[in-house]
């Protein structure tokens, strides 16, 4: 039993580790390939508005998406288009709302970090056998509902 409770207290922290590890070495990533500029929040963004391209997205849809309040996404989406990773054009049936989109630097950007994100997955799993990564996934996944649930 008290083997089983010290793995249990040791399960957030090594969560919060591996996830404060992982940002550290793709915000490294980022700098060494010239756009550290770009937050992580930045590049979650950006990803969001890369895989809805099809669709029209609007601040109140970043809002939703990420939890985040108005006043924090409006400052986020200012400094990303004067960064010049993003831009907002009007709508044409109703002049009080502009769409938000990606420019050609923003999609660079979203692509480069696609790649960094790509080769630090492969890494992560170099060395673990698959039915290793299916339980770990299945386990994650169940943390994840655990935490939902409360």
């Amino acid at each position: 039993m008290d083997e089983i409770r010290s793995i249990s207290d040791q399960a957030g922290f090594e969560i919060h580790r591996t996830d404060h590890m992982m940002s550290r070495k793709l915000e490294a990533g980022v700098k060494a390939e010239g756009i550290d500029e770009i937050t992580l929040t930045h590049g979650w963004i950006i990803r969001f508005l890369y895989e809805n391209q099809e669709r029209d997205i609007y601040q109140k849809d970043i809002e939703k998406y990420f939890l985040v309040g108005r006043s924090t996404v409006t400052n986020i989406i200012q400094l990303m288009e004067k960064k010049g990773l993003i831009r907002r054009e009007f709508v044409e049936y109703d002049a009080r709302l502009k769409k938000v989109l990606l420019t050609e630097k923003g999609i660079q950007a979203h692509e480069t970090i696609k790649a960094l994100i790509r080769e630090m997955n492969t890494g992560l799993l170099d060395g673990i056998e698959e039915e290793d990564v299916q339980v770990f996934l299945k386990v994650i996944r169940r943390i994840r509902e655990n935490i939902e649930k409360r």
